[in-house]
Parts: C-alpha cells; structure tokens; sequence
C-alpha cells in the first residue's frame, strides 16, 4: 500500500448480470474507498452491461460507469450464438478503448457476460487482473476470466478444486455496509424496526428482487400453519408477485393475516429482515453463502432449477457444513411447510444450524479483496 500513497490510483471493476455479482463488488467497492487514505487518490470506473440491473445501482453509489455489449453463446443455438459472439466482439472492442482511455492499475472482475470482453481486453493491455467467484462453482465467463487473471479470490475453501493454478484465496463473501451495520442491531430492536411481534419466531421468505413464483406459493400455503403452530411470517414477495400476493393474504383469517407481513422488495432494511428472522427460507444465489452466515442464520434452501449447477452448488455446501437444509423446487409445495415446520418446533436442531452458519462467516471478506486489489494495482499481487 506504501507504494500507492499519494498518487492516483485507477482500479476498473466489471461486474454485473445477478445481484449475486455486483454486490460483493460494490461491498469491495465501499472498503476501497475507506482506504483510500492510505491507497492514494482513488479513481474507480465500472464497466457494466447495456441494460443491466446494475447499472442504477452503480450510479446510485457516485462510480463512474461505462457500458458494454455482451451476450452469451454456449446453449444459445445457432443464431443465437452467432449473435453472441457479435456481441463480445463488439464489447471487447468498446472495452480496449475503455481501458487505453481510463489506464487502470488493476482490473477486478467478478462475473457475468461483460467478464469474457473485459478480461480479454485487459490481457492484451496486459493490466493485472483479479477474480472474484461469489458461487461455489464458476460459470464459463468466471473459468476463462481466471485464465487470464493473476489472482483468483473466492467466497468458500470448496471452490478450488474448480482452479488449476495456485493463485486462489478465499476472502469469503463482501458484505455491503448496510449488511454489515444490521449484524451489529439485536433481533429485538431489528423486529421493532419492522413492526414484527416481539416474541415469535420469525420466518423470513425471500426470492431476490424479482421474487420466486414457486416459493411466493408455497409460503403462502404454508404460512397459516405455521403462524398456527406460534410462528410469523416475513415475506419477501419480489416485485412480479407483489399483487397476486397481496390477493392471496387478504383471503387469510384475521388472525393469520396479523402475523403474516409482506414487503414487495427491501433493500437498504433488507439486514434488518436478516437480524429479525429466526429462519430463512430462499433461493441459493451467492448472497446466501455470505449473509446467512453473517446473521447466524440457519436456512431452507431452494436452488433455481434453470440456473445450471451454481445455485444447487451453494445450497450443498451449506448443507454439507449443517447451516443450511435444501430442497429441490419441484418438491417444494409438498415439502416446504414440514421442513420448516419441523425446524421451529426443534429450538436445539435449529441453534444448532445457527452455530454452523455463524461459523462460516467472514465478516472482514469486503476489506480482503480490497487489500487485493491494492496490492495488485501496487504491483505486489
């Protein structure tokens, strides 16, 4: 870090596609700048997708952003390779002219189709790269980034046997500084804060910003029974289900209803629903290897079905530390309401899971990869 004081420094972050890749690098994002004191004067660009869900998010967070074509060709057909490969090669062209105009001293990437452009741009300028995986298994863009990078950072030990070079650390996963402020709260005041009842377990059901039809159904048909056996339900519903949700919870009793609470999306109180629950139920995208773990959470897991092997990956490693209990979506509506149910009436199984959970946290993963990629920009990575 010594060699970077009092000079500019130029780090490029690609990373987009799933909330799963831009938020750890935003969580990097807000460690780099906390060291900017000692990093020298910091200057940060991010190369995002045309029309990615991250590009409001960038912006949001005052990052200089550039934007790029990128497709995917593997499984996409014959036409729809061939427009893919359209697509990097333009990208790749709009990403060597990015990176001669910026000069960055290191690239970080972790993920997405913008990684495939990116990271063949940076290797002919030869710039210094870092991967991050958030996933347990990489996809395709991650395998061909870490080829061409020095260093590869993952999120769990379980990810290396997927690398064939030695250049791989684990950090764990990046918190974002709202995450990390909400571990600090206590369940109480955190169920205060969303008007939950103070003294029930909580159940909190959660598919991502969109949400997740499948498990929107089955916690609604679950919910009564286990608000019946002393239980509440925080409900997580995604934007695309919001309405059909609401529908559903006004044909509830009264007295469901009154410890059944919906939200359409949380994002900045979305800690607060981490420290207030006593269980979690949700999809296995990255973020659940990081933030589960963090809040001691234990979890019912319900990987996506059409997305490849990564999410299932996630949810078998949790598992295998005890942390976690997952099941297959076809299964769910007739295995959900048993499997949690069982767990909230099991105090001990379920402490339990919560000790394991709290054991693979990494609540120092933001300031590691930070450290990185200044002693990759430093020229000591």
């Amino acid at each position: 870090m010594l060699d970077l004081i009092g000079r500019r420094v130029r780090i490029l972050i690609c990373a987009g596609g799933t909330g799963g890749h831009v938020y750890p690098a935003l969580a990097a994002v807000a460690s780099l700048r906390v060291a900017r004191a000692a990093a020298g004067d910091l200057e940060l660009l991010w190369v995002g997708s045309v029309g990615g869900m991250e590009v409001e998010m960038v912006r949001e967070a005052g990052i200089k952003m550039e934007t790029i074509l990128a497709g995917g060709v593997v499984g996409k057909g014959l036409s729809g390779g061939v427009l893919g490969l359209a697509k990097l090669a333009a990208g790749a062209a709009k990403a060597l002219r990015v990176i001669s105009r910026f000069r960055p001293e290191a690239i970080f990437v972790t993920g997405g189709y913008t990684a495939v452009p990116v990271t063949l741009a940076g290797w002919l300028r030869r710039i210094p790269m870092v991967v991050y995986l958030p996933d347990v298994q990489p996809g395709l863009a991650v395998c061909w980034a870490a080829r061409l990078s020095r260093r590869v950072l993952v999120t769990m030990a379980e990810s290396g046997r997927y690398f064939n070079n030695s250049n791989v650390t684990v950090t764990g996963y990046p918190l974002r500084p709202e995450i990390v402020r909400a571990t600090r709260e206590t369940r109480e005041s955190a169920r205060e804060r969303l008007n939950l009842g103070a003294g029930r377990p909580t159940v909190l059901v959660v598919g991502g910003s969109r949400g997740a039809r499948s498990i929107n159904q089955a916690a609604l048909a679950a919910g009564p029974e286990w608000i019946g056996d002393g239980a509440q339900v925080l409900h997580v519903s995604g934007q695309l289900d919001w309405s059909a949700v609401q529908k559903q919870r006004k044909e509830f009793s009264p007295e469901t209803r009154a410890h059944y609470h919906i939200f359409p999306y949380l994002r900045d109180e979305m800690g607060l629903a981490l420290r207030a629950a006593d269980i979690a139920v949700a999809r296995a995208g990255a973020s659940c290897l990081g933030e589960f773990p963090a809040f001691g959470l234990p979890a019912v897991l319900v990987p996506y079905p059409h997305a490849w092997r990564y999410q299932r990956s996630n949810a078998e490693a949790l598992s295998e530390h005890g942390a976690a209990i997952w099941i297959e979506d076809k299964d769910l509506q007739r295995s959900l309401s048993l499997t949690a149910g069982e767990l909230l009436r099991d105090s001990d199984r379920l402490a339990a899971m919560g000790r394991k959970a709290a054991a693979l946290a990494v609540p120092e993963a933001a300031e590691r990869v930070a450290a990185e990629l200044i002693a990759m920009a430093a020229g000591a990575g």
